[in-house]
């Protein structure tokens, strides 16, 4: 009730006939009204208003105003209705006198989980978690047996009543979502129209919440479903598992066969296996996986990668300059392979210091040095599948009708491959699935430490050469073209990282292109890195293709950087290095008896096959296209300089290594003669000292030719920003100017500078070029005068060495020598990869 003015009137102080008595009579009476309701408007931010409409138990841990006022509505409290929740549910059916249902499903679906939220908090379903006591004698020990009973009978039964809500939440949430017209399950329905689908209905923030309930609840039976027994999160009671044969355990090469992905039973890999039933209470489970063998050959008992999935709802990715995802239905997971190659700091740091073999029992961690020792000199051991399976989980209710899926018990748990499946068939309609692509990479960048681990295998003494390793950041594709990425000194595939995420975020580089990255020692001579690389690289083209006929065979890119694209120059020339040893000879040096003698034993044992391979290179036949990213082709005065010298001091060669490659020989370098001679260098001097512009390795290879059916790319950067932007003022048609920083007012007109009409020319025009404007990168077309080559570098490799000519493209970037983090490069790189995809 509102009251009129002339009451607010009458209370006015300026009516000096109501005299106090009269006055409080009045106020006496109206406390004694009925109730009234008054109502004020208040202006909020808009943002408030939006949150508070798609709030939800799931976002904000409490029902969403549309369920809240349902509840009012019906004249039902809240917490009464969690406290006796049938009858609640009763009543609430009861009020709801609204001839369509559908609207009544999302309600009841949020009060199902909020339901399960407030089981799983309870004591008595988090005595389900509870640990034996760690002193029997005091106030936390055991209770006695008939105690123990009750509370494990009260245990059980909050149990099952937390799974029975979670499983409703299901079924309520997954038929609103998918039945869009319900009336034909009712009394007086016409049983004609059926099913029909409703087109171009908006999305409600009512769908969106429901779905966010679907999702949730769907996260906490499959999470919960693979925890391990004893696991921190294991609510799930009762669970009787029936694990179904699969045929990827029964090949003979079962190795090959992970690689490879091969389809292990008849069908297309998107195809989903039947591979465990599970029994929970009154409800039957059955979980499918994709038809392929990384996922098939760890779905028994005994081997299960599914004992550490993780949900992605409970990681928080830090590092990467954004994350990958795909929108859609279903839960983004990340299974973790049992037996997934791992290396840590911890672990180089034991093989190195001791010499002896530490496994870690306690934490689980994988004896990697004992497989590595046996097996090093096998190409095929050091090739490592992911160790990161991801996956796309959603539950489908059994049923064909409305009320026949909300009273089914049972449920298909499905979980998809989403590189292969991109989308779903629920009810006869397909719906695009959900997908965290940075999330089994993140996983293992975290687990592995490579940054760390590549600076201590430039520098750690080690008897044995530790040899270089491929690793497959996703499942094998045949249908996928493959990029090779190698790093650089001391360095490890972590350089890699915003540049593979930015491919993983690109729909169309993610669905044609599959990353592997190579992690080698860069102490190592640099030729025989070279040559141990493209034997892994080799080995795995044959492993996975044997026959080469799959597109992954054809159009391959190797992208590399620093060290990495002298290597990778190396595998794409046909060149025999050791035509040009004789340019190595130092006639002051062979003046000498014993330095004649040791260099006519280095070239007889040329004819040793093992040796001779390491001098003839073979152009790679799989990979049609390189990007080399600041390498030193001619060598580098920064590695003479006397901060270097100290380092490549401390750097240590491995024995074993030139016992391997000299055989006898090893005896004459101990005594010097070897490491003095030119030839003697290439093996006795380490990757770091081999890129000084003086060293034997530069002189052999500086001028070695790339195979003319291989198309290259040069990224060159460049620190000194007047001399970039002198570049830019001499190449207008390529210049990208810097928006990395705010501009100020004093730089307006460098906003002028640039030139956006054409996305495929944007320059600037250099007669507008601000002084203030700062330029990210110039694209090379055409020759830069000799003064200004001179000057370019990135502070550690000059222009001139990194330079090769009839490259396809040339860009420099401002910046310095670790270019592949910058944004321009990356750029640089996505639009090179875009333009192979047209060949």
């Amino acid at each position: 009730m509102i009251f009129a003015d002339p009451v607010n009137n009458a209370l006015t102080p300026t009516n000096k006939n109501i005299k106090p008595v009269a006055l409080l009579a009045l106020v006496s009476v109206m406390a004694v009204l009925p109730a009234c309701s008054t109502v004020s408007v208040n202006k909020q931010a808009s943002a408030k208003t939006i949150s508070a409409q798609r709030g939800n138990i799931v976002t904000d841990d409490k029902l969403s105003t549309d369920t809240a006022s349902v509840l009012l509505s019906a004249g039902l409290n809240e917490q009464a209705c969690m406290q006796q929740f049938d009858l609640c549910l009763t009543q609430l059916n009861d009020s709801m006198l609204n001839e369509h249902y559908r609207p009544a499903l999302a309600v009841f679906s949020e009060l199902y989980y909020a339901k399960a939220r407030e089981l799983a908090k309870s004591q008595d379903c988090q005595n389900a978690l509870a640990r034996p006591p760690l002193d029997p004698y005091y106030a936390n020990a055991s209770l006695d047996d008939a105690a123990a009973k009750v509370q494990k009978e009260k245990t059980n039964k909050c149990l099952v009543s937390y799974q029975g809500q979670l499983f409703d939440a299901i079924k309520s949430s997954y038929t609103y979502l998918f039945y869009d017209s319900l009336v034909h399950d009712f009394e007086g329905a016409d049983k004609e129209k059926g099913r029909t689908k409703q087109q171009n209905r908006i999305p409600s923030d009512i769908d969106i919440q429901t779905q966010d309930i679907y999702n949730a609840a769907s996260n906490d039976v499959i999470t919960q479903l693979y925890q391990p027994e004893g696991g921190t999160n294991r609510m799930m009671g009762d669970i009787k598992v029936v694990y179904l044969p699969t045929t990827a355990n029964s090949s003979d090469n079962s190795e090959q066969a992970a690689i490879a992905n091969r389809t292990p039973l008849s069908g297309k890999p998107t195809d989903q296996v039947k591979v465990m039933k599970v029994k929970l209470d009154n409800y039957n489970l059955n979980v499918y996986l994709p038809n392929e063998n990384n996922y098939l050959k760890n779905a028994n008992q005994q081997t299960s990668a599914l004992a550490d999935l993780v949900s992605t709802y409970e990681l928080r990715l830090s590092g990467l300059n954004s994350i990958s995802k795909r929108p859609g239905l279903g839960i983004s997971l990340v299974a973790s392979l049992d037996d997934r190659y791992t290396t840590t700091i911890r672990q180089l740091l034991v093989s190195s210091l001791s010499g002896r073999l530490n496994k870690e029992a306690s934490d689980g961690s994988i004896d990697n040095n004992t497989r590595d020792k046996a097996q090093e000199s096998d190409a095929s051991s050091r090739i490592y599948p992911t160790g990161h399976l991801l996956m796309t989980g959603l539950i489908k209710p059994t049923g064909d009708s409305v009320l026949d899926t909300l009273s089914s018990e049972q449920l298909d748990i499905h979980l998809y491959n989403p590189y292969r499946s991109e989308s779903a068939s629920i009810l006869g309609d397909d719906y695009p699935l959900a997908a965290n692509f940075s999330a089994g990479y993140g996983l293992w960048l975290a687990e592995n430490q490579l940054d760390g681990v590549g600076y201590l295998n430039l520098i750690t003494r080690q008897k044995e050469a530790s040899l270089p390793k491929l690793f497959m950041l996703e499942p094998y594709d045949p249908d996928k073209r493959v990029i090779i990425m190698l790093h650089g000194l001391a360095s490890s595939p972590a350089t890699w990282v915003n540049l593979t995420n930015d491919i993983f975020n690109d729909d169309k580089l993610r669905n044609n292109y599959q990353v592997w990255q190579i992690f080698y020692p860069t102490n190592l001579p640099i030729l025989e890195n070279r040559y141990q690389i493209q034997k892994l690289i080799n080995t795995t083209y044959q492993q996975t293709d044997p026959k080469g006929q799959n597109l992954s065979s054809k159009n391959s890119v190797i992208i590399s950087h620093s060290m990495g694209g002298i290597i990778a120059r190396m595998m794409l020339s046909d060149d025999n290095l050791a035509n040009n040893l004789d340019a190595l000879d130092d006639k002051d040096l062979l003046a000498n008896s014993s330095q004649r003698q040791v260099d006519a034993m280095l070239k007889q044992a040329l004819t040793n096959k093992e040796l001779r391979n390491r001098f003839e290179l073979s152009a790679l036949p799989q990979v049609d296209t390189a990007v080399f990213l600041s390498s030193p082709f001619q060598g580098t005065d920064y590695a003479d300089r006397w901060f270097t010298r100290a380092l490549r001091r401390i750097i240590y060669l491995p024995v074993g290594l030139v016992k391997t490659v000299t055989d006898n020989l090893a005896t004459i370098a101990i005594q010097g003669d070897l490491a003095q001679n030119p030839f003697g260098a290439l093996y006795l001097q380490n990757g770091a000292s081999q890129l000084s512009d003086k060293s034997s390795f530069i002189q052999l290879t500086k001028d070695i030719s790339i195979n003319k059916r291989i198309t290259y790319h040069s990224i060159i950067a460049n620190n000194d920003a007047d001399i970039t932007k002198g570049l830019a003022e001499m190449q207008p048609a390529g210049v990208k100017l810097d928006l990395s920083q705010e501009i100020t007012e004093d730089d307006d007109s460098a906003i002028e500078a640039t030139d956006t009409s054409n996305t495929d020319n944007a320059g600037a025009d250099t007669d507008k070029l601000s002084s203030k404007a700062l330029v990210a990168a110039v694209t090379v077309d055409g020759e830069i005068g000799q003064a200004l080559t001179s000057r370019l570098s990135d502070g550690i490799v000059p222009y001139t060495s990194a330079h090769l000519d009839d490259a396809a493209s040339e860009t420099v970037i401002n910046g310095g020598h670790s270019i592949q983090e910058n944004p321009q490069t990356i750029l640089t790189l996505r639009r090179i990869l875009h333009q192979q995809l047209q060949h």
